[in-house]
């Protein structure tokens, strides 16, 4: 039995695997992490336990702490050189996400002719993985909240709260709404034509995180939902 941890800053996501299959998964708000102790408290103990944090020092205490029931000691994914066939093109390789990093090893298990991996969650993560395995970079960006959030606190005229998207917003609220999740969607494509160009095939655009699903109908191209998609790269890490 396989338990991974995906710690973001937002959300803990958990699963137990018994290295062919999800048996169980659940998540608790990152602040509560504490709470794990009860949503485990009728778990299978697992052999093995892989975690990606990218949420503090704090959150990885309180971790560590819920995870002594247990004899087996905590993996924690960092990014390396290579693994699982994904090449890490970042000029120091230890400094990728580990979240970035196990995503990047599902996208390559289900997406051979290349990806642009995406999780639109607290921030904004848009990777590129070339057909041949190569990580060639990515970017960061504020996610959907923290985009309106920044305006609003910068522009007295400009409130946070509220707001749809339409093509032709017609009041401020949606001004700002459409303005932040069509900035999204532009950091994907862009991403996809400069990969389409590397490489002379466009890319399967991968996403997961929170606001995906919101993303979804603004993106061209073939386009997958995939919401555990770090858990799923955990999984082969832990496997490899």
């Amino acid at each position: 039995m396989i338990l991974a941890v995906d710690a973001g800053n937002t959300r803990l996501k958990w699963g137990l695997h018994d290295g062919g299959s999800w048996l169980e998964k659940g998540w608790v708000a990152t602040a509560d992490a504490a709470q794990l102790a009860d949503a485990w408290r009728e778990l299978a103990p697992p052999d093995r336990i892989v975690a990606s944090n990218v949420a503090g020092f704090g959150v990885r205490a309180r971790l560590t702490e819920v995870c002594r029931r247990w004899p087996a000691e905590i993996h924690w994914a960092v990014a390396g050189e290579s693994l699982c066939g994904v090449r890490n093109g970042y000029d120091n390789p230890a400094q990728l996400g580990s979240d970035r990093w196990a995503a990047l090893i599902a996208a390559r298990a289900v997406a051979p002719r290349g990806s642009v991996v995406v999780n639109a969650g607290t921030a904004l993560t848009v990777d590129a993985l070339s057909a041949d395995g190569r990580f060639l970079g990515g970017l960061i960006a504020p996610g959907l909240a923290a985009m309106r959030r920044a305006l609003a606190e910068s522009t007295a005229a400009v409130s946070a709260d509220g707001g749809r998207f339409d093509i032709f917003p017609g009041n401020t609220a949606d001004a700002v709404y459409t303005g932040a999740l069509s900035a999204m969607a532009g950091a994907v494509e862009r991403m996809a034509a400069a990969l389409l160009e590397a490489q002379g095939d466009d890319p399967t655009r991968l996403l997961s995180g929170g606001d995906a699903q919101l993303l979804l109908p603004l993106l061209s191209g073939e386009t997958m939902m995939m919401d555990n998609l770090v858990l799923e790269g955990l999984i082969r890490i832990a496997l490899a």
